[in-house]
């Protein structure tokens, strides 16, 4: 399968080169910032990088690698060119919207698939690794689900199906999860610094760990916002 990547985030290029390396061809990238353009050199030096309407006419995956608020006008501007056909896959990497953001690709008898990988991505080979040990949130129209999960464990991962009605509830969770982590943690080693105590990444890295891992393995239950202050 013929893949194509459009778009700056750092997710694009892993993704490709975990394709590449499970078999399919990677036929060419559209990107615009110069970390982007780094990025792809590093990873995937041997794809040539294109304007965004040939990579996408010429894929039969068009790898989406964009901004949530970009979607959908530029799923409608491909589309208007005419671009999307029957059999082509289209890929967005949101954790904040669905399939349904790419319906105007849909409209011409494309393929939609929301696909994100439960990770922070450097851009780097080192994301590879990750990949391979992470969980990858998947919707699609329900008789095309198959395809969305053999994509992600194609990339090695593990697929969890999200349907359209739990995109709000999945979007809230990951936001919850990733900011309120980071921000404990930066709390915690600001007073650790403040106290002159050196290294405190390594001094706490243990616990941060350790209580991650025990709060992932208890029963889910309500809490109270003032308990999480």
């Amino acid at each position: 399968m013929k893949i194509g990547v459009v778009g700056d985030d750092p997710a694009g290029p892993v993704l490709a080169k975990a394709w590449a390396a499970a078999g399919h061809e990677l036929i060419g990238v559209f990107v615009e910032s110069p970390e982007a353009i780094d990025r792809i050199e590093a990873l995937i030096p041997d794809v040539p990088i294109a304007n965004m309407a040939a990579v996408v006419e010429d894929a039969d995956l068009v790898l989406l690698a964009i901004p949530s608020s970009d979607l959908e006008i530029t799923c409608a501007g491909l589309a208007d060119l005419g671009l999307f056909g029957p059999k082509k896959i289209v890929v967005h990497l949101s954790p904040l919207v669905g399939y349904s953001v790419l319906a105007d690709a849909a409209r011409f008898g494309a393929i939609p698939i929301a696909m994100h990988p439960v990770m922070h991505f450097t851009g780097t080979s080192m994301d590879l690794t990750v990949l391979k040990n992470t969980s990858i949130a998947v919707s699609a129209p329900e008789p095309l689900t198959p395809i969305a999960e053999a994509l992600a464990i194609e990339l090695g991962a593990e697929p969890m199906v999200i349907t359209e009605d739990q995109r709000a509830a999945y979007a809230e969770a990951f936001e919850v999860a990733s900011s309120f982590s980071s921000l404990v943690v930066r709390q915690a080693l600001s007073i650790l610094e403040d106290a002159g105590i050196q290294n405190p990444a390594r001094l706490i890295s243990p616990v941060v760990r350790s209580a991650v891992e025990t709060a992932l393995s208890q029963p889910v239950s309500k809490i109270d916002p003032k308990d999480a202050l």
